[in-house]
C-alpha cells in the first residue's frame, strides 16, 4: 500500500491510496498524477494570475483571444453541460452564451464586461478524469483518490473490503454521519453548504446564491459527470432533477437535509 498526498492544489488538499504495485511502480505514477496536476492548475486556476483562465478573463471583454487546443475541448465541453442541464451549469455564474466562440480561430470573447469564467464546479471533476486515464494506464486495478473531501474516485475495492467506504460527515453537527457510501469503480461528489462555506453556490439563472443546509452526493461513473451534477442537483427543480437522471448514467443520488 502506498500513500501520497499534494496540499494547496485547486485550493484543496489531494489525497491518494494505491493498492497492489510496488514502491517504484506507485512512484511514478504519482509522479505522472502530481505533474497532471500541477499542470491543470495552471490552465483551470483563476486565482494563479499566471493561468490561462486568468488570461482569458483579463481580455476577452475587449478582445478575442487565441486558446489552448485542450481549453477549447473543455469550453465546449461546459457548453454540452450548460446544455445538459437547462442552463443550471454555468462557467460564468450569469450567462454562459456571453462567451463567444469563435470556431475559424479556436478563440473566445465576453459580450459582456462583468463576465468571467470560474471552473470551480468543474475543475477537480476533470482532474479525476485525467487522473483516471492515468491510472488505468499505469494497470492500477485498486487504488482510492481523495480531492478534498467532496471529488472522490474508488478504483477496485479496499483490501479489506468489497468496496471503499465514505463517510458524509453531517457539517452543522459534529461526529454524525449522516451516510456511508460503497465506491467500487465509481466517483462520487458532494456539494452543498457548511457552517464555514455557504452560499458559494449561485443560482445562474435568479443570481440566488443557496443558502439551504443541505448536501447533495452523485454516485456515477464518470468523475466529472459528478462533479457537474452534484452542484445541479442541488439547485435544480423537481421537475429538472427527473429529466437529468434520464439524461446521465446516474447510479445514485442523494439529498441531505440538515
Amino acid at each position: 500500500m502506498s500513500h501520497a498526498s499534494l496540499m494547496g492544489i485547486m485550493g484543496t488538499r489531494f489525497d491518494m491510496v494505491i493498492i497492489g504495485k510496488n514502491k517504484s511502480e506507485s512512484e511514478t505514477v504519482w509522479f505522472n498524477i502530481e505533474s497532471e496536476l500541477k499542470r491543470l492548475n495552471r490552465l483551470l486556476n483563476r486565482f494563479d494570475p499566471a493561468s490561462e483562465v486568468s488570461k482569458i478573463n483579463k481580455i476577452a471583454d475587449h478582445q478575442q483571444i487565441r486558446v489552448s487546443d485542450e481549453m477549447w475541448q473543455i469550453l465546449n465541453n461546459c457548453k454540452f453541460y450548460h446544455q445538459e442541464t437547462f442552463g443550471l451549469f454555468d462557467i460564468t455564474l450569469k450567462n454562459f452564451y456571453a462567451i463567444q466562440f469563435h470556431e475559424h480561430n479556436k478563440a473566445v470573447s465576453f459580450l459582456r464586461s462583468d463576465i468571467h469564467i470560474d471552473f470551480g464546479g468543474y475543475g477537480k471533476g476533470y482532474a479525476l478524469k485525467r487522473i483516471k486515464g492515468i491510472v488505468e494506464d499505469a494497470a492500477v486495478h485498486q487504488c482510492f483518490v481523495d480531492f478534498g473531501n467532496s471529488s472522490i474516485l474508488g478504483v477496485g475495492h479496499h483490501p479489506f473490503g468489497d468496496a471503499w467506504k465514505v463517510s458524509i460527515e453531517n457539517p452543522f453537527d459534529a461526529g454524525q454521519t449522516a451516510d456511508e457510501i460503497s465506491l467500487r469503480d465509481m466517483a462520487l461528489s458532494v456539494s452543498g453548504n457548511t457552517p464555514s462555506y455557504s452560499g458559494h453556490i449561485v443560482h445562474p439563472k435568479s443570481g440566488s446564491p443557496e443558502t439551504r443546509r443541505k448536501l447533495v452526493s452523485v454516485l456515477i461513473d464518470d468523475p466529472l459527470d459528478a462533479e457537474v451534477l452534484s452542484t445541479v442537483f442541488l439547485i435544480a427543480a423537481e421537475s429538472e432533477k427527473e429529466q437529468l437522471k434520464k439524461s446521465f448514467k446516474i447510479f445514485d443520488v442523494k439529498e441531505y437535509n440538515f
